[in-house]
Formats: C-alpha cells, sequence, structure tokens
C-alpha cells in the first residue's frame, strides 16, 4: 500500500468535509487524490476510508477524474 497516496486522500477528505460528496462540486482535490490512489491499485475500501466515502463514490469520482471530458457526444447532421 502507498501511504503517501493514502495520506493524500485524507488531507483532501479534511479539506473537503461535505458529507454529501455526490453534490459537491468543490472536491476537485478529494476527486483527484481517490483518483490517483485507485489508479496506482490501492484497494477502493481502503481508499473509501481515508476519503469518508461508499466504495461507490470513490469509483464514481476516480471515473469522472478519469473520463472527464474524454467522451465527446456525435454532432448532429442537419436534415436536408
Amino acid at each position: 500500500m502507498n501511504p503517501d497516496a493514502i495520506r493524500a486522500v485524507e488531507l483532501a477528505a479534511t479539506a473537503n468535509p461535505a458529507s454529501d460528496f455526490e453534490h459537491e462540486h468543490s472536491g476537485h482535490q478529494l476527486q483527484t487524490a481517490v483518483a490517483e490512489a485507485v489508479m496506482q491499485g490501492l484497494p477502493i475500501k481502503d481508499v473509501a476510508a481515508a476519503a469518508h466515502m461508499t466504495a461507490l463514490e470513490v469509483l464514481d469520482a476516480a471515473d469522472r477524474q478519469t473520463y472527464s471530458g474524454a467522451a465527446v457526444p456525435p454532432r448532429r447532421r442537419p436534415a436536408h
């Protein structure tokens, strides 16, 4: 386990005390720390405990951070 990654998550969670992460848009630092910890292969349950989040919230945060802006909806062609 990477103690630096877990510590970064704990610090970000302390800086973002919102209990409803899903609706908290100011938690970019927490989202980034969570995503980095997950990308390093840390167990989801350990990241969730450090972040005071559920496992689903951790996965959602990592997904949002990883794929933010990656998917571009197809452009509609004008009807002729």
